[in-house]
């Protein structure tokens, strides 16, 4: 059912024996080609003409497999899908140059390296157990074809060891053969991956012959689905949607709400801040023809700042019975059910600040995943997104983290009042980072949910301001950064650094501010 093809400078039998012990399979033809420095290529292809099984697995002599019954997964793998190539590392871009690996945060899959005694890992995304991410290209060291999915053989005008693998994915790629990255598979490849001459070389070739199809990426689906579970309770949840114009965003928003999850005790007010007249009965249309699904309330104002109407919808609109506040911007689209899986945060877990889920950009890469901070080598406080433009390089599941942003997320109303609600100060962003260190900083636990998704369609609403860098930079300096440094229990949340060490730099760093 399965055979495996590689080659070596010398006849190696204990790597045949590792490889019949550790596959799984029953009868698993091995062939090993003693190569004296001819391609790969001729090899290769003669493996496909002389291997007996469908499925053929490429690898080099030098990797060590360290999951057992791997090839009986390889099997599953290829009974499930339509996919043609398999590996255990690759990416979804290839730019211009050639460099596959130019953008890291494209690239997935996980493979363990062994060198002179130093091991290490390269993780360019989580495991994903038994699912198979989409991918351009796979790497070399260990890749399975289906033999009766495949349009193109092995190139042999690329001599040698490198880019045989890349021509031969990139060629049945645009032959529409469909080629994946599996992480229920683990590889230990005892080889530091260095370049050479005959790399470069190979390199140009390999440019020159794709120049009419160079640079290609690929959107791999987003994935998502249903998170099964019964809620012990519904608390009542009243979200707050700030908007102007676009209303074609604002109505998907919302009917994701209600054709995406079936969360029972829910109501959204929608805070326009200036749409036209033609706009607002649009908005009022929309609002008569769904009443049926989802409970919804207009509240117009004449200015906009996002704190402020934040706070105002809160203290002022919201009545008694609602207890979960969902802080949600116009442009979020749910796909799955990510309200109900917020609310059984509070349902399950104990001291609970903010709640946010995974946000992928209209192109499906990372926009959320996660609010984290970190020093930079220059010694500088640095916030970001955790796995931010990347396609799979995010938390799965549950899990606490510094904070989340408030384009999507949840938070008890009694403790946003006690907190004083957003901080109306801030011009232009990070209110929502502080409200996340305030959490902290009452020893409460602000959580990130992995299996939470929607589209974050960030930008399309706002207008270009060539002052919003400043006002940008003012905020994080004059207002975020005395936030973070008074307030101390954020620190143990820092993701490259101890809560003392970075105690010690920020007092030496800023102690006028400190003053």
């Amino acid at each position: 059912m399965i055979s495996v093809v590689y080659c070596t400078k010398e006849d190696y039998p204990p790597h045949i024996e590792h490889i019949k012990k550790t596959c799984g399979v029953k009868d698993v033809e091995v062939i090993q080609y003693i190569n004296k420095g001819e391609s790969l290529t001729k090899f290769y292809n003669q493996g496909l003409k002389e291997t007996k099984n469908d499925i053929v697995v490429f690898c080099h002599d030098d990797i060590i497999f360290n999951t057992k019954n791997w090839g009986k997964k390889l099997i599953n793998h290829f009974k499930n899908t339509d996919f043609g190539i398999l590996g255990v590392a690759g990416t979804t871009s290839m730019p211009s140059t050639g460099k596959w690996w130019e953008d890291p945060h494209k690239m997935m899959g996980q493979v363990k390296h062994s060198h002179e005694g130093k091991s290490w890992d390269s993780i360019y995304c989580p495991s994903f157990g038994d699912k198979i991410l989409q991918s351009l290209l796979v790497d070399g060291l260990f890749f399975v074809v289906h033999k009766q999915r495949i349009e193109s053989s092995f190139n042999e005008e690329f001599n040698g060891f490198h880019f045989y693998e890349i021509d031969f994915c990139i060629s049945n790629h645009l032959k529409g053969v469909k080629l994946g990255v599996m992480s229920n598979i683990r590889i230990t490849h005892k080889s530091i991956g260095m370049t050479n001459e005959e790399w470069e070389n190979n390199r140009r070739q390999f440019v020159k012959k794709y120049t009419y199809e160079l640079p290609l990426v690929i959107e791999p689906p987003i994935l998502s689905e249903n998170k099964k579970f019964k809620l012990k309770k519904t608390p009542r949840v009243g979200v707050v949607i700030p908007t102007k114009g676009n209303v074609h965003l604002l109505t998907k928003c919302i009917k994701s709400f209600f054709l995406q999850d079936s969360y029972p005790n829910i109501k959204v007010f929608i805070a326009d801040t200036g749409s036209s007249a033609v706009e607002k009965d649009e908005i009022k249309k929309f609002i008569n023809e769904n009443k049926n699904h989802i409970e919804i309330e207009l509240i117009e104002y004449d200015y906009y700042n996002f704190a402020s109407i934040n706070n105002n919808v809160v203290f002022n609109y919201m009545n008694d019975d609602v207890e979960l506040i969902l802080f949600s911007n116009n442009d979020i689209e749910l796909l799955n059910n990510s309200i109900s899986q917020m609310v059984n945060v509070f349902n399950t877990k104990k001291n609970v600040g903010t709640v946010g889920i995974r946000l992928h950009f209209g192109n499906g890469t990372i926009q959320h995943s996660g609010v984290m901070a970190f020093v930079d080598q220059q010694h500088n406080i640095r916030i970001t997104h955790h796995g931010l433009g990347s396609y799979f390089n995010y938390h799965q599941h549950t899990k606490e983290v510094f904070g989340n942003t408030a384009a999507f997320m949840m938070i008890r109303k009694t403790l946003f009042k006690t907190l004083g609600g957003l901080n109306e100060n801030y011009n232009e962003c990070f209110e929502d980072v502080e409200l996340n260190i305030k959490c902290l900083n009452k020893r409460l636990k602000n959580y990130f949910v992995g299996e939470g998704v929607a589209y974050h369609y960030e930008s399309q609403t706002r207008k270009k301001d060539p002052n919003k860098l400043k006002r940008e930079s003012e905020d994080y300096v004059n207002r975020l950064m005395p936030t973070i440094i008074k307030n101390t229990q954020c620190y143990h949340y820092f993701s490259n650094i101890n809560a003392l060490q970075l105690k010690h730099l920020i007092h030496n760093k800023f102690k006028q501010q400190l003053t």
